[in-house]
């Protein structure tokens, strides 16, 4: 393959370092903005081409050690080698661009992106799914299959890595039936310490779950929930829709702010407790509430955001397509006493036109997955023209495409604030302001 030297430039969505040799853009993993670098290409097409260093010739001025002797293999981490500052500037620039080139926005400017608003570089996920195979446990290798048994994980809380040991011994001590063991997960609530531990099977029958409970108990005094999860499905699905309670309750529990939140197995909570009060409190900044105003929470998962506004708004309605997560919703409007609260369940292209007619909001919030907003729910408030927009974004890709459509249907962008709420890793979140036109 063929070696040639780079320096390199910036860093690209995904969290590799760019780099151009005779008009071709050449990506490079693991790169830092300035290193100048000796790679050998491994893949090639028309527009650019892949490249592996195989030595730093010059480091840039970002470039530090890696905290964890297992980064560049193991796929949690993409840029533990730039230094926080770096990866928050770097992280700035990955919004700008997603948004110069591919939104169609007539006037955008960058400074209508705010500088990221840094949290806890190490320690702070809630959550983890842990790949088994045979007796190892870990997480993948990028782009692999592989299990990369790292004994610590930087990034996880320190109890999750506790979990990790213990369950890195049961497995290869406990007897677990062959081919049974699919995964493993772990969820901790950051500000009640509250655990939840659960096992993937690949079928019910579990006839040894009094004594493996019995052991986590003993080792855990944390513990509140213990789960299996059945997932017979033969593909890469992480967990199938049957929860069997082995142990304790069925959900453990988490804090935003003053309010407590159930988190179930399947339940959908942001994985950093400790940077999302700084994400939602962004959302309240830009939603500009008085206490007045009837908000739409659209895709609301288990209804944090809406219970989060609710405080501030005299009225918050929130649609979601998943009933077990309007359930969870409900339920944490319930035991938070809020009343002024109801959700929705339901696609949000088919819900959302007619709840805005009969609602009339004045502030729209979203909050969609990584593909973004459907056309018509875009379309939805086109028609209902509220003032403003809120949009929360985990894809600046999708949110480019999306300020978009929101513009051809009569609202400008004021302002941009990145979050960094997965530090380590390329990714990162967005809000989103954006006014009715005049």
């Amino acid at each position: 393959m063929e070696r040639m030297e780079l320096e390199l430039e910036t860093i690209v969505p995904g969290g590799e370092a760019i780099a151009h040799h005779q008009g071709m853009a050449i990506f490079v993993p693991f790169g830092a903005p300035g290193d100048l670098v000796e790679v050998e290409v491994i893949s090639t097409k028309p527009q650019y081409a892949r490249a592996l260093i195989k030595r730093i010739i010059k480091e840039g001025p970002d470039r530090v050690a890696p905290r964890c002797p297992f980064f560049g293999r193991c796929g949690g981490c993409q840029l533990q080698h730039l230094s926080y500052p770096a990866q928050l500037e770097s992280k700035r620039g990955i919004v700008i661009d997603s948004l110069e080139r591919l939104s169609k926005l007539e006037s955008f400017d960058r400074e209508k992106v705010n500088p990221v608003l840094p949290g806890d570089p190490w320690y702070y996920r809630n959550k983890v799914h842990w790949a088994i195979e045979g007796k190892a446990i870990g997480l993948y290798e990028a782009r692999s299959h592989k299990v990369v048994e790292a004994p610590h994980c930087f990034i996880q809380h320190p109890l999750n890595n506790l979990v990790l040991d213990f369950l890195r011994k049961e497995i290869k001590n406990f007897g677990f039936p062959r081919d049974w063991l699919k995964s493993a997960f772990a969820k901790v609530g950051h500000h009640t310490d509250e655990l939840m531990i659960g096992l993937v099977s690949s079928a019910d029958a579990f006839s040894r779950q009094a004594e493996w409970s019995a052991d986590i108990r003993d080792r855990f005094p944390e513990i509140r929930s213990i789960v299996q999860n059945v997932n017979k499905n033969p593909g890469n699905t992480l967990m199938g829709k049957k929860n069997l309670i082995l142990w304790g309750k069925e959900a453990i529990h988490e804090k935003i702010g003053d309010l407590t939140f159930s988190v179930s197995p399947l339940s959908f909570f942001q994985v950093n407790s400790l940077q999302v009060e700084a994400l939602y409190d962004e959302v309240a900044r830009m939603a500009e509430l008085s206490g007045k105003e009837r908000v739409v929470d659209a895709y609301a998962g288990t209804g944090t955001i809406a219970l989060f506004l609710a405080g501030r708004a005299s009225e918050v309605v929130g649609i979601e397509s998943v009933p077990e997560a309007t359930r969870d919703a409900a339920s944490n409007a319930r035991s938070n006493g809020i009343k002024n609260v109801r959700f929705l369940t339901g696609l949000v292209e088919e819900r959302l036109g007619a709840l805005t007619r009969e609602f009339k909001p004045h502030v729209v919030v979203l909050d969609p997955p990584r593909k973004g907003c459907e056309a018509a729910a875009i379309q939805a408030i086109g028609e209902a023209r509220p003032r403003r927009v809120v949009y929360v974004s985990c894809n600046p890709a999708t949110l480019a495409r999306d300020l978009s459509r929101l513009a051809e249907v009569g609202y400008r962008l004021d302002e941009v604030t990145p979050v960094d709420m997965f530090p380590q890793t390329a990714h990162v979140e967005c809000v989103a302001r954006l006014s009715l036109k005049e």
